[in-house]
């Protein structure tokens, strides 16, 4: 690591590389309570309360967080073919964070975030076999204050083996504890003795998106469906870093230069793909299920903000081909047999080779609600790489087996 900031110390250590080989501690409990009230034919009403409490302690962090959750479903079934929904929620997530080590803090110590929404949706037949859905979701965080999501969703079923659709929608991502007040300091240079720093921003705003999508599916022959996709999404205001700052600082002793980068909604970006998803059953007893998608990610910087770092990460960090294929047979004696090959092309920015690999699980079940099955997944190596992005060597997935029992009490 280098000279570093040791938590409690009035000066530097001097440079030693520190390796922390510690328990990371995980603990939690939650509850979550519903209630669902029919008022007649037309119309009914859930509510739902949730808590989560979870404890995280690392040689680096410490946090215990609690989450409190309220939310209220009305549905109502309108005369002329409509189906409305109203809701509403809040979420409240208080937490206390403990500093264990000098160069990763967030401050304040002490917050609670806040989520107040509500929502309305509205499917509305057009005309016969045309409908539209129309809804908007409506949010107050502590962050960003007030938010707005609007939706649209057309639905056109000309055959009863023929269905187009279309959507466009806009989405936000609320800014986070790690977005405001973040403060991450690791070590550059020894002479002079040189840090980054990256801080959160007080200034981050929510990230944006419109996503719009069109959809076919089609039977093309006897049990053989196909689906076709395409989408187009325009995000703005994404994470990123905003423009750099150097000073010198005197304490803790020997005097020493921080670079500090200040997080900001510096990027754009354009994706669009598109899907393919075949689903044939030739048979009673089987069924293959297929897929490929194609994906395009373009990432620009905002105007008046320069980052190379992320922009030829998050462009190189999502595979452009991806294809599944997944026979499925019921067999005799109550036998089932599953599997699953895939292919997934490279990622560039995380030096990660495209793979091909499988799964297969054989699985009994001798009567009702008992299971027993066996279970090989990664097959076709010994290991793979499937992500990267941390410091040191790629981490691969193992191939593996295990054995699964199943009992559950029918109704």
């Amino acid at each position: 690591i280098g000279p570093s900031l040791v938590a409690g110390s009035p000066c530097f250590s001097r440079t030693a590389v520190i390796t922390i080989n510690q328990p990371h501690e995980l603990s939690g409990e939650n509850l979550l309570a519903r209630w669902h009230h029919g008022i007649d034919e037309k119309s009914d009403v859930q509510v739902q309360a949730y808590y989560d409490r979870t404890s995280r302690f690392s040689p680096q962090l410490g946090e215990v967080r609690n989450t409190y959750d309220v939310d209220l479903l009305y549905h109502l079934k309108l005369t002329d073919g409509q189906n409305l929904l109203i809701g509403a929620g809040a979420r409240w997530n208080p937490d206390a964070i403990t500093q264990n080590f000098a160069t990763l803090d967030f401050e304040p110590h002490h917050e609670t975030d806040s989520i107040y929404s509500w929502f309305l949706q509205d499917e509305i037949r057009v005309v016969s076999k045309v409908s539209l859905t129309l809804g908007s979701k409506f949010e107050h965080n502590n962050y960003t204050g007030f938010e707005i999501q609007p939706t649209a969703r057309l639905l056109w079923a000309p055959t009863s083996h023929q269905t187009f659709w279309a959507a466009v929608t806009r989405a936000v991502r609320t800014p986070s504890r790690l977005d405001d007040d973040l403060q991450l300091t690791d070590f550059l240079a020894a002479k002079p003795p040189t840090f980054l720093r990256v801080v959160g921003s007080d200034k981050f705003v929510a990230e944006r998106l419109i996503g719009s999508e069109i959809g076919y599916r089609t039977l093309l022959g006897r049990g053989l469906y196909i689906d076709v996709s395409a989408f187009y999404n325009k995000y703005n205001d994404l994470y990123g870093y905003g423009p750099g700052t150097a000073f010198f600082e005197t304490s803790p002793a020997p005097a020493h230069l921080v670079l500090q980068l200040p997080l900001a909604n510096a990027l754009r970006d354009d994706t669009d793909g598109i899907e393919i998803a075949p689903d044939w059953k030739p048979f009673r007893w089987g069924e293959i299920k297929g897929s490929y998608s194609f994906l395009q990610i373009a990432v620009h910087d905002k105007p008046g903000f320069t980052d190379n770092l992320n922009t030829v990460s998050d462009n190189g960090s999502s595979p452009h081909h991806q294809v599944e294929l997944q026979p499925l047979f019921n067999l005799p004696k109550k036998i089932e047999f599953d599997a699953t090959y895939r292919y997934v092309s490279s990622l560039s920015a995380q030096a990660v080779k495209a793979y091909q690999t499988a799964d297969f699980r054989l699985g009994w079940l001798p009567y009702r609600g008992f299971e027993m099955s066996f279970v090989g997944q990664n097959l076709f190596q010994p290991r793979h790489p499937e992500f990267g992005g941390d410091d040191g060597p790629l981490v691969g997935v193992k191939r593996s087996f295990y054995g699964k029992v199943t009992f559950h009490e029918g109704r």
